[in-house]
């Protein structure tokens, strides 16, 4: 009888998924939800539970029950206090039957039976020792020599490394933006309010007050930047230089924000007061920094180049139909991206105040390149990284007009909420598994392509924003995260409070991740994307009909 229906389980697991992904995006939304989409979030661990009973049963391997290496050290065991989990992962999540890793000869790894991971192996290469230069050997020699060290103690980074994880607390909303910089950390929320937190510490600094609705975006200001501002204000209010002399030369460090009440603000991070407000006529739905200002995009679609010397718009331009979700500042370039998946990059010209086209996306001309939901994009050296909806990184060369896409989720299911790169040429991709509700980091180095490892989180929620630095990363969303790797000195300094909110965890490595990039095709024909809902509907119902059949009574609750 268990024949009638085997032949349907991959398409009710899809269709779930796709309940799940509606569930996900229903709770981000900022209005209030009406009877019926209510009921829909009510319904969320009901749809879970089926979804890991089904997994369970025809996919043990598939079971997103990622349980993160705790890493040991000298310290009891009471020092720290694990992060407590939330209710539904503890009520939906169900153990997965064992499977085996594949091994290396001679290299055994470590492997848990629930999982599709297993902690990362040593370094293939063992790290050379480099003395001085001996006769004969160049100068060139050595520099090779040191960037190989320095190259080989970046993977040990992430193959035996440990992370510290910190849960800020504060926030009485999702997290919309944050940015760090030196040991400073800002975070925005559509709670209305930027807070102030050092990296190390779990304790908010401050609280900057001012806007009327959520604030979409946040940044520290470049230091020339920061210059020229507070000269301004110097020169024409006469309130910095009293207020220097009250603190210290820290005061430089200035920050902008900006919220969907149509307002552009200057804080001074460590005293708290606003140092400028300028009111743009509208939304502003993300942001970014140069030396010569700042650039927002907003809900109409628009580009605006601001001057905060002088509180004025320098010059717009209306780039999509939709609203700007994305974009980065290289330079003088623009790299941006709407809701409906348009891209274009447009290059400043500061001397004339113009913004120009340099290259507009054709949907025409690249069919296997489709950004839905586009959430996040970043550049480097010629290579746009795009995070959307769909379950791989899309990487386009704009230049030459070539698509790839990298694996970002173990299965065919999965969102890229946002994308960061480091300083030294990594890019850190948020991945959010759709049958757990948990969210993950995966670690590429952007020269190679080559996946290095991902680092797993209990909690539920979405990281729908990401900020690096080499040894740093703040992860905002649902849930405000920081990561810092234990050999970093701010890792030391942490308060004593944070010992009670954080914990230590190592990198894990996902096998299914670690494939070359694909040239070419789209994501059509993943499970995501293959049909329609009113094909997912009937194959659904039909399937409970014929598993009431085989066990006579009704094992699935009603389905949305």
């Amino acid at each position: 009888m268990e024949d009638q229906y085997t032949d349907h389980p991959d398409k009710v697991i899809r269709k779930l998924r796709k309940k799940l992904r509606q569930i996900d995006h229903l709770e981000l939304l900022e209005r209030d939800l009406n009877d019926e989409e209510a009921h829909k979030v009510n319904q969320k661990l009901i749809i879970r539970k089926q979804l890991q009973d089904l997994l369970l049963q025809f996919h043990p391997d598939e079971i997103d029950m990622m349980k993160r290496p705790v890493c040991k050290n000298s310290q009891a065991e009471g020092d720290i206090k694990r992060v407590k989990k939330s209710t539904t992962s503890d009520s939906c999540l169900t153990s997965a039957a064992s499977s085996e890793a594949p091994q290396t000869e001679g290299t055994k790894a470590t492997h848990s039976p629930q999982l599709d991971t297993h902690q990362l192996p040593s370094p293939p290469l063992q790290t050379p020792t480099y003395n001085e230069a001996k006769p004969g050997t160049s100068q060139k020699s050595n520099k090779a020599g040191e960037g190989h060290q320095a190259h080989t103690k970046k993977i040990s980074m992430w193959s035996e490394g440990c992370f510290e994880v910190l849960t800020l607390e504060g926030h009485n909303d999702i997290v919309l933006a944050v940015d760090c910089l030196d040991t400073y950390i800002l975070s925005a929320s559509r709670d209305t309010t930027v807070r102030v937190w050092r990296v190390g510490s779990t304790k908010e600094e401050r609280s900057l007050r001012g806007h009327t609705a959520s604030v979409t975006a946040v940044s520290f200001l470049p230091e020339s930047l920061t210059a020229s501002v507070i000269t301004k204000l110097e020169n024409d209010l006469g309130m910095v230089s009293s207020h220097q002399k009250r603190t210290s030369g820290e005061c430089r460090k200035l920050a902008v924000s900006g919220g969907l009440d149509c307002t552009l603000k200057v804080w001074d991070i460590l005293s708290g007061e606003t140092l400028g407000s300028i009111y743009t006529y509208n939304g502003i739905t993300c942001l970014g920094c140069g030396s010569w200002g700042v650039v927002t995009g907003t809900e109409g679609g628009r580009l605006e180049f601001w001057c905060l010397a002088s509180n004025q718009r320098i010059t717009y331009v209306d780039a999509f139909e939709s609203q700007v979700t994305t974009f980065q500042v290289c330079k003088n370039d623009v790299y941006a991206g709407s809701q409906d998946g348009e891209f274009g990059v447009w290059q400043l010209d500061s001397n004339k105040n113009t913004l120009g086209t340099k290259y507009i996306l054709e949907t025409e001309s690249l069919p296997q390149l489709s950004l839905r939901q586009l959430s996040a994009v970043v550049e480097h050296k010629g290579k746009c990284y795009f995070g959307d909806g769909g379950p791989n990184i899309k990487v386009l060369e704009w230049k030459k007009n070539k698509v790839s896409r990298l694996k970002n989720h173990r299965g065919d299911i999965g969102m890229t909420d946002s994308l960061a790169v480091t300083p030294d040429g990594y890019l850190m991709a948020a991945s959010f598994l759709v049958d757990s509700g948990c969210p993950s980091i995966n670690v590429r180095e952007l020269q190679s392509g080559k996946y290095f490892a991902s680092l797993i989180d209990e909690d539920e929620g979405r990281y729908l924003t990401l900020s690096v630095t080499s040894n740093v990363i703040v992860a905002g969303g649902h849930l405000l995260k920081v990561w810092i790797h234990e050999e970093s000195s701010l890792s030391h300094s942490r308060s004593k409070m944070a010992q009670y909110t954080s914990e230590r965890v190592r990198p894990v490595f996902l096998h299914k991740l670690a494939t070359p990039p694909v040239d070419s095709g789209s994501e059509e024909d993943t499970d995501w994307a293959s049909s329609t809902e009113e094909e997912d509907d009937s194959q659904l119902l039909q399937f409970n009909k014929e598993r009431n059949q085989v066990e006579g009574s009704s094992w699935w609750c009603s389905v949305l």
